[in-house]
């Protein structure tokens, strides 16, 4: 019995010896090929052998979201994200939960934007697009905040798409609630880098003080609060307008544009339902959009024009108005498109546009090329 407990005490130590370097040349192993991974993967992501100013720039030309995820993968884009120039926030672009409350995605959208525009105090920006429509009941000194961050000299876009105005009671009073875009940010230099400028749902009123908007070449109000007059003087602070977009401005009475807009080729005028005036004396202008009830419509006899698009749902004879008025208005226009479901047929129509009406005599749409 001794004799067979003794063997059995030697196999067991017999192969302990042997799964030990076993076991150490498979550990060895196991770390070489993790060092070896580690090696591989730290190449593909740092890349070392490029420099700091190239990946700024690769950086820099990915969108918000392509930029955040490299950022978190990399210490060197790490480094770089904090100078991201291009600042796109939507439920999209923040990877939000859109089948969440309103108030859930106020709360969510609002943080995140608030905490990456805090940090990026005196660093330059020069596109922020933010889109709050989702949201409901908003804290309009954060908007402030963010735009006085990214509103400074270099900044080449801004984009503004906020929630639909609600009513708020003060004193039992009820108020609507429109943010008032501070134009005084604009001034002092800030505003002559601005290319674009796109604000939907607020108030804008600039005044006298406003500073030149030298660079602006596209400039589109939708459901802006403006009248008129206020039009007029940024218009008159945008030499370099190219594209001007009115969709739902309803303050608007009269549009006048200046003549000194002589870069401006597009216009577009949509339901603005108080306008009663189009006067537009830009000598270059090229296409004309227009949509609404026509009133009294003037494109200062520009030889220019070559596109014009009428589109009037609740006015009656657009075609006859056309007639009448379009030698007027625009002399040498070569595409013409009306869209109206009111019209009255009459035999005098085929003889001036050389078409044939429809056997039922009403027509929803009349192109003439």
């Amino acid at each position: 019995m001794r004799l067979l407990m003794s063997r059995k005490r030697h196999r067991l130590r017999c192969r302990r010896r042997i799964r030990g370097p076993v076991a150490l040349v498979a550990k060895r192993k196991s770390l070489r090929c993790q060092q070896d991974d580690n090696y591989h993967v730290d190449r593909g992501i740092s890349c070392p052998d490029l420099p700091e100013d190239i990946l700024r720039h690769i950086h820099a030309k990915m969108t918000l979201r392509d930029a955040a995820r490299a950022a978190c993968a990399s210490h060197t884009f790490r480094r770089n994200w904090i100078f991201h120039p291009n600042l796109t926030f939507s439920l999209g672009t923040l990877g939000l939960n859109r089948n969440a409350s309103r108030d859930v995605i106020t709360r969510d959208l609002i943080s995140k934007i608030d905490l990456i525009m805090q940090n990026r105090s005196g660093i330059g920006v020069k596109t922020l697009d933010i889109d709050l429509y989702s949201c409901d009941n908003i804290d309009f000194t954060y908007l402030d905040s963010w735009l006085r961050i990214a509103v400074t000299p270099g900044i080449e876009e801004l984009i503004l798409t906020l929630p639909l105005p609600t009513i708020v009671f003060e004193n039992a009073v009820p108020i609507i609630s429109v943010y008032n875009f501070p134009c005084s940010l604009l001034s002092n230099g800030s505003g002559n880098s601005i290319q674009y400028l796109d604000l939907c749902y607020c108030t804008l009123r600039p005044t006298a003080g406003l500073g030149c908007l030298r660079s602006l070449t596209r400039l589109r109000l939708c459901c802006t609060r403006i009248t008129g007059d206020e039009l007029w003087c940024l218009l008159s602070n945008s030499p370099a307008l190219v594209c001007l977009i009115l969709q739902y401005c309803k303050e608007i009475i009269s549009l006048k544009i200046p003549s000194l807009l002589q870069r401006l080729r597009f216009l577009e005028v949509a339901d603005c339902d108080r306008l009663q005036v189009v006067e537009s004396n830009a000598p270059n202008l090229t296409t004309f959009y227009f949509e609404g009830f026509i009133g009294q419509i003037s494109l200062g006899g520009s030889l220019q024009v070559k596109t014009l698009r009428m589109i009037c749902f609740r006015q009656t004879n657009i075609v006859c108005y056309a007639r009448h008025n379009l030698l007027s208005i625009a002399p040498n226009v070569e595409t013409l498109t009306i869209s109206s479901p009111n019209e009255v047929y009459s035999e005098t129509l085929d003889d001036y546009y050389g078409l044939a009406m429809p056997a039922d005599k009403s027509s929803d749409t009349l192109e003439c090329n």
